[in-house]
């Protein structure tokens, strides 16, 4: 078990005031079998209603708005963590986990991948390690070279990719394999940014792996929100009426206690 200090902290600035600015934030880690959540607060500026939900994945996220005219959004969120992996539960797998979306798809480079790695015969967890191994050795990691709507197919053809694009190809390799696996965006020890991994299925626990440290996911790990691709686990969705050119910054941190 690890002890964590996090904080989370993303500031937008706008080029000109907007308004009536509508929000969804997944940038709370929350306690379950693996993670025990204290002392955290959240900050969220400006928000005229502020509200916590649970997602269809099972995620909670806070929802809001901000009406008046500004040309600033930030929020903070600051805590400390009780994690231990060793502690994790069984669940009931969702079906939905099995199968590709349009960012995991069966594309032609997944194929291929699959088969110049044949798997070995093995469990699960091993046949995902195995798969994240090999994928570590064959991308780089490039950051610019990719956008939130390249395929996990696309970001293996190149072979170059950020944590994103790592996650996602690893999930589309396993689901082919037919090992169900879900995406995971999170925050990881050190300084810097959010972070994205992979978690898979097997005897009816769900075990995370970073293919884009080729490492297995452990107490220094904490999971904001989980979900088939990218697109169900953005950390910041949000509308809002005006014209305006955005600017944003981030700051992670997460230390042990």
């Amino acid at each position: 078990m690890r002890h964590l200090r996090f904080q989370y902290c993303m500031k937008l600035r706008f080029e000109s005031p907007v308004r009536e600015h509508v929000f969804a934030l997944r940038c709370v880690p929350h306690t379950d079998s693996v993670q025990r959540m204290e002392n955290v607060s959240r900050f969220v500026y400006p928000a005229d209603s502020l509200t916590e939900v649970k997602d269809g994945f099972g995620n909670w996220k806070l929802t809001g708005c901000a009406r008046g005219p500004h040309s600033e959004f930030a929020y903070e969120v600051k805590g400390e963590a009780f994690v231990d992996h060793a502690a994790v539960q069984p669940e009931e797998l969702h079906g939905m986990y099995r199968y590709p979306t349009e960012l995991t798809g069966y594309d032609v480079s997944i194929e291929e991948f699959l088969k110049r790695y044949p798997l070995p015969e093995a469990d699960a967890y091993k046949k995902a390690q195995y798969l994240m191994h090999a994928l570590y050795a064959y991308m780089s990691y490039v950051p610019g070279t990719t956008d939130i709507r390249t395929t996990a197919g696309e970001a293996l053809r190149q072979k170059k990719g950020v944590c994103q694009d790592y996650a996602q190809i690893l999930a589309a390799l396993c689901r082919r394999s037919g090992i169900p696996a879900r995406y995971v965006t999170g925050l990881m020890i050190g300084e810097g940014f959010s972070h994205a991994w992979t978690e898979i299925y097997d005897r009816d626990r769900w075990l995370g792996l970073d293919p884009t440290n080729d490492l297995l996911v452990d107490d220094l790990y904490l999971k904001l929100a989980h979900g088939r691709d990218y697109r169900d686990c953005i950390v910041d969705r949000g509308v809002f009426c005006g014209n305006a050119r955005q600017e944003q910054s981030i700051y992670v941190n997460v230390e042990e206690i």
